[in-house]
């Protein structure tokens, strides 16, 4: 029985605490969003809910060793590097997926990681 690599597995909870992160951003956007407008807060919450939705996508593509899953992983984590950059850097949740992008696109250009998804 062969196991993951150690870099896979830190991509993977990586990934899946940025989907969990966004889809609680989402959810919380939506409540706010209830208590104004409706059509508010499903405007508020798109973007997070739909980040969050693709982020598992993603995280279940790494956790399998999906092909696919590394090139999108790395396309979703250099936009949100981008975002973060030219976004609120005072903000500590900006701050945080930053961050975590920043990792993520650091470790899936890790050979092991790389030799993993190039099978």
């Amino acid at each position: 029985m062969s196991s993951k690599p150690t870099g896979i597995v830190i991509l993977a909870i990586l990934q899946l605490i940025q989907a969990l992160a966004a889809l609680a951003i989402g959810v919380l956007a939506l409540m706010a969003g209830a208590l104004l407008l409706p059509i508010f807060g499903l405007l508020l919450a798109f973007f997070p809910l739909l980040l969050g939705i693709i982020g598992l996508i993603l995280f279940y593509g790494l956790w399998t060793l999906k092909g696919w899953a590394w090139l999108w992983t790395l396309i979703i984590n250099l936009l949100s590097i981008i975002v973060g950059v030219f976004g609120n850097l005072a903000d500590l949740m900006n701050l945080l997926s930053l961050a975590i992008s920043i990792i993520i696109v650091i470790y899936l250009f890790t050979p092991g990681v790389r030799a993993a998804f190039k099978k």
